[in-house]
Formats: C-alpha cells, sequence, structure tokens
C-alpha cells in the first residue's frame, strides 16, 4: 500500500498546476532565414527621418533600406514597408528568396514610430507607436504615402513602383493593424499584406474591423494573418480571438486570405519563423501580369451585391468639375440630375441629362436655393435673399414663367422634398416647416430646434426620415399624418458605421436607405440596419438617384460628380406615386 501513496504524491509533486501556463514551442528558423555564402547579399542605408509635414509634426524617426543586388535605380522597382524597423529576418529572407526567384527584386523599407524628443533632461519623449500605428484613421497611410516614401526616394535616388501590385506592407502586434490600414485606406497603393499578432482590438477603434470589413465593400487585397493560443488577452480586447474574427470576416467577404495559428505568444517567432512561405504566398503570381483583385473568386456575401452591377464602378460625370462645392443634388422622373451649390454671392444650379450633357439653369427668380417637382412636372423653387430673411416658394411652368406658390419660411433652407400629393417640406436646421398644396405653411413637427439638416420621404410616403444636425452619424424617422403633420419621432432610428457626419438621403423602390458619410455610401434597411457601405473616391458630401429609369446613384464629392450603375431603382421627390416596398428581412 506504501508504494502506491508514494508514486501518487509524487505524481502530484511533479504535474503542472492548473493555472501554471503552457510553455511556448519553439519555432526554429528555416534555412531560407539564415545567411548563405552563394547568394549575393542586399546593401543596408540606415538613416533618420524628421518629419516636414503636419500630420505627425515634429516626429523624428529612424529608418533602414535594404537595396538589393545588382538594383537598377533607374528604373521603378517592387518594394516592401516594414514597421517597427527590421523584423522576420527580412533582409536574410530576401537575399535568399530573390536568388531563387520566389520574390521580385524588391527595396526594404524598415521604418520606426515617430518619437517627439524631450523638451529638457527632466522629461519624457512622445512616444507616437500607439496613435501612429493602432489607430484606424488614416493618418498613418497619409503620412507614409504623401510624406515619407516620396522624401526617401528623393534622398536616396530610388523609384518605388506606383503598381499597388508591386506593393506589400507588414508589420507585427500594433504594427499589424497599421500595415493593413495602409492597404486598407489606399489599395491603390498596398495590395500585398502579412500581420503577425495583429492588435485587432479596441485601443484606437480596431475591434470594430471585424464588422467593417463585412460592411465595406471589397477590396483589392492579399492578406495573410498569424497568432497564436497564446497571443494577449488584455484590457482592450483578446488579440487570439480578434484575429480569428478577421480571419473569418475576410473569407466571408470574399478575400483573398490566408493564416497560420499556432500556439505561441505576443511576439514575433512563429511569425519569423514562417515569414519565408508568407512571401512566397503573398508574391505567388509576380511574374505574370495578373493584378489582385476584389472578390476574384466571386465567393463573397458583401449585400453590396445585390444593388451594385458588378465589374462597375464610379466614373466622373462630364463637366462636373467646379470652382466651387456642390452641396446638393437631386433628380426628377426623366433621370435628369440638378446640382447646386455656392458660387458667390448666389448659388449655381447645372443640370445633367441621360445622355451625359450638362447645361447652366438660369432660374427666374432671385436668390434661388433648392429645386424639386410636383407629379405633373411642374418645377418648385425655393428662392431668398438671407439678408432679407424672406424665402417664397414659385412653381415655374412650361414657358419658364414664375408664379410664386407660398411664402413665409424663415431661416436658410437649402434642400426639400415633396409628396405625391403636393405636400412640400423643408427644415432650415432649426424647425421643419411643411407647405399644403393650397400654399398654406404650417409648422410640421410642433417642436422648436428640431435641428434638421437634411430629408428624405419613404417609398410608401408615410414616414419622414430627416438627417440631424446636432446628433453625428444618426437618422431620425418621422410618421406622416393625415393633416401632413408629422409625429411619433424615433431619434437614432438609423444609427450609422461611420459616426460623423451624414447628409443629403435617399431611397430606392425596395425601400433602402443611403446617406452620404465619411466612410461612403452608407446602406440601411428599413429596419434602420446598416447592411452595407459603398466605398466612394472621396468622402460624398450628397446622394441621389438619377439617369435612365433611375438606375444609377451619383454623388458629388466636393467639386466633382461621379455616377455607378445600380440593379435597383431611385425614388424620385414630389413626381412618383407611393410604392410599398418588401418587408425586411435579415
Amino acid at each position: 500500500m506504501r508504494l502506491p501513496l508514494l508514486l501518487l504524491l509524487l505524481l502530484l509533486v511533479l504535474s503542472p498546476s492548473p493555472q501554471a501556463k503552457a510553455a511556448e514551442p519553439e519555432f526554429p528558423l528555416t534555412e531560407d532565414s539564415k545567411p548563405r555564402a552563394d547568394v549575393p547579399k542586399g546593401e543596408m542605408i540606415k538613416d533618420t527621418y524628421t518629419s516636414a509635414g503636419d500630420i505627425f509634426p515634429g516626429t523624428q524617426r529612424e529608418y533602414q533600406l535594404y537595396i538589393p543586388h545588382g538594383l537598377d535605380r533607374s528604373k521603378p522597382v517592387a518594394f516592401m514597408v516594414f514597421q517597427d524597423g527590421v523584423i522576420y529576418q527580412a533582409p536574410v529572407v530576401f537575399d535568399n528568396l530573390i536568388a531563387r526567384k520566389d520574390i521580385p527584386p524588391l527595396i526594404g523599407v524598415f521604418i520606426k514610430p515617430g518619437v517627439v524628443p524631450a523638451a529638457n533632461e527632466n522629461a519624457l519623449p512622445r512616444f507616437n507607436r500607439s496613435y501612429e500605428y493602432d489607430s484606424i484613421a488614416d493618418n498613418y497611410s497619409r503620412f507614409l504615402i504623401e510624406e515619407f516614401l516620396p522624401a526617401i526616394e528623393k534622398k536616396h535616388g530610388i523609384k518605388l513602383s506606383t503598381d499597388p501590385n508591386d506593393a506589400a506592407i507588414s508589420g507585427n502586434s500594433s504594427g499589424g493593424i497599421a500595415a493593413f490600414m495602409v492597404a486598407w485606406h489606399h489599395p491603390d497603393r498596398f495590395r500585398r499584406v502579412f500581420t503577425g499578432v495583429g492588435t485587432y482590438v479596441g485601443i484606437h477603434g480596431g475591434d470594430r474591423l471585424p464588422v467593417l470589413v463585412r460592411k465595406l465593400e471589397p477590396k483589392p487585397i492579399r492578406i495573410f494573418l498569424q497568432s497564436g493560443t497564446g497571443d494577449n488577452n488584455l484590457y482592450c480586447g483578446d488579440w487570439w480571438m480578434a484575429n480569428q474574427m478577421m480571419e473569418r470576416s475576410f473569407s466571408w467577404a470574399g478575400y483573398e486570405v490566408n493564416h497560420a495559428w499556432g500556439e505561441g505568444g505576443h511576439n514575433g517567432k512563429h511569425a519569423t519563423q514562417i515569414f519565408p512561405d508568407v512571401l512566397r504566398w503573398l508574391w505567388k503570381d509576380w511574374q505574370t501580369n495578373e493584378e489582385i483583385k476584389a472578390n476574384a473568386k466571386g465567393e463573397s456575401k458583401w449585400k453590396g451585391y445585390e444593388v451594385l452591377v458588378e465589374g462597375h464602378s464610379w466614373t466622373e460625370v462630364p463637366a462636373s468639375g467646379g470652382p466651387f462645392r456642390w452641396e446638393h443634388m437631386v433628380a426628377n422622373s426623366k433621370g435628369n440630375v440638378i446640382a447646386w451649390g455656392t458660387s458667390a454671392p448666389e448659388w449655381t444650379f447645372v443640370e445633367f441629362d441621360t445622355k451625359g450633357k450638362s447645361r447652366k439653369l438660369d432660374l427666374p427668380v432671385e436668390a434661388p436655393r433648392a429645386v424639386v417637382w410636383t407629379h405633373d412636372d411642374t418645377m418648385v423653387v425655393l428662392s431668398g435673399n438671407p439678408n432679407k430673411r424672406k424665402l417664397v416658394l414659385f412653381k415655374v411652368g412650361a414657358d419658364g414663367k414664375a408664379a410664386k406658390w407660398a411664402e413665409g419660411i424663415g431661416g436658410y433652407p437649402d434642400n426639400m422634398v415633396m409628396t405625391h400629393d403636393g405636400t412640400l417640406y423643408c427644415s432650415d436646421g432649426t424647425w421643419l416647416a411643411g407647405v399644403k398644396p393650397s400654399g398654406e405653411v404650417f409648422d410640421a413637427t410642433g417642436i422648436m430646434d428640431v435641428h434638421i439638416s437634411s430629408l428624405a420621404l419613404s417609398p410608401d410616403q408615410t414616414q419622414l426620415y430627416t438627417i440631424s444636425s446636432s446628433v453625428s452619424g444618426a437618422a431620425d424617422a418621422w410618421k406622416i399624418q393625415g393633416d401632413g403633420k408629422v409625429s411619433d419621432r424615433q431619434h437614432g432610428f438609423y444609427q450609422l458605421e461611420g459616426g460623423g457626419y451624414a447628409s443629403n438621403p435617399c431611397v430606392d423602390q425596395e425601400g433602402r436607405f443611403y446617406t452620404a458619410t465619411g466612410e461612403g455610401v452608407e446602406v440601411c434597411d428599413q429596419a434602420g440596419r446598416v447592411n452595407f457601405i459603398i466605398a466612394t473616391p472621396e468622402p460624398p458630401g450628397c446622394i441621389c438617384f438619377g439617369g435612365k429609369d433611375l438606375s444609377e446613384l451619383f454623388i458629388a464629392c466636393g467639386d466633382k460628380i461621379y455616377k455607378r450603375p445600380m440593379k435597383v431603382r431611385g425614388v424620385v421627390s414630389g413626381q412618383m406615386p407611393p410604392i410599398k416596398p418588401a418587408a425586411p428581412k435579415l
């Protein structure tokens, strides 16, 4: 009996505690990561850079360049950017894989995060790493593309290719999310990405990315992810779970994604071990003319493909570029789009027809501010001189003559909507005015300071949707009563992803709600949920449906207007009878 008891005690002593952390596995390097005497070596250049721009002012940073053996500096060359300096044994791996032609001869750019030097010996420097790397904003990508890379090209006499298929970017931890965000914001410059133990957690918004990857229009990016069961699990999130969520989102959205999961911790050991194979995968087609494309296999589940015509993107509307910013757009039932913007001291109105022609509209009223059409194709023009605080509504007949319809609207409204029965709504940002077909002006809400900046009607014309000028990133829904007044306001019925500005909404005939935001065109279903976000060339200011059969979506971005073909049809205010859309689904 004594022997079994002694064995039991021995087992208890030698057994690991349930709370003991398992030892991290070893990740031995392969021969591809070890120097070889028979392989030509690239040149390493060390230098420093002090920011001359206004994105990260006052920052200083170290960087190194890898120049491949025999580089012809007169020609554009492929390149790969690394955050946090030299990592993953990259220079050695480059030597070996370039010699075997597994990857193209490329320049390595190893850049460290910025530091603002301490004011004196008793002060700390400002360490910019988290500010630059962990943010999902485009500050770091702009710094890299607009400031840093051009500066080192000029200083070192190199030419980095401007073909995004020739550019890769990588990083570990916070450097990983930084690398991905550069490609995310600028797939026109970077399309090959590797992230090791990427910080896709809630530090500066990274926890939003698994959802945004699903909602935003798929981008032409090839990405490899690495993480492990021993990765960080901190106040801001679980790295191991976050990386798996990112991989699932990429797969769902149709990205070309690969991954390596292991049992390692929050370090670069596993990533360094697999780096040669990662490079082979990222650059597998480098000797062909094949481009990295969005949804190349057609397997994306992105909901935007329900409304967009695949294979088509935004095209600039001819003659839309002007010396001023387009502020508003509407269309009539013919599909002609009227856009207007400020051209001091008055607004300028331009009509773009369905055949690609444009003309300036000389409206027969003083100081026109907005237009809309009635069901019988009569144009309604809001007129008023802001200096006189007097606004009048005119109806312009087929003969081009204007007849006063209503007056007494205060403030400075510059957009309006109309129902098929002739009731008009407009807002100056503080109150919502209604105008009956008789021309009688009434307070549509009975509420002062409603803070409405722009309007849209539901397809069935029983609800009024309003963008709030006081609550960012949200739109409200109101019920239109029989007398024209609105009630039952639902604050934030449409809660938008961007969280910033939103403006100039419109709807399609199936009931989707479209609005311009800093993220692009956000599209909600009738239940108020953002289903998808359409990427735009620049942040849009206003949107509307137009073109033949109202089958094109128009956006105004600053002084330019773009359009894109759609599978769905839009709704124009005033001219179309109510349309009952189908009920929303999951």
